[in-house]
């Protein structure tokens, strides 16, 4: 049997939302093993309109095995 933890993370990006998922998780394998899923929680676009740009946000759950 296995036990799974979850945790939440807004990761952004200046080219898409399929990118900033990457971001969080490249973040996230950086101090977590046995990673199982992500799930997109929810997804927005942060405009800033003095520079002429768009940040995509997501907030991601990811759910990692608990190592024993």
């Amino acid at each position: 049997m296995a036990v799974y933890k979850s945790i939440q993370l807004v990761a952004t990006s200046d080219q898409n939302w399929a990118h900033a998922v990457r971001v969080g998780f490249d973040e996230a394998k950086k101090s977590l093993r046995g990673i199982r899923n992500i799930q997109i929680i929810e997804s927005d676009v942060k405009v800033k309109e003095d520079q002429n740009k768009l940040i995509y946000r997501v907030r991601i759950q990811i759910n990692f095995q608990i190592e024993r």
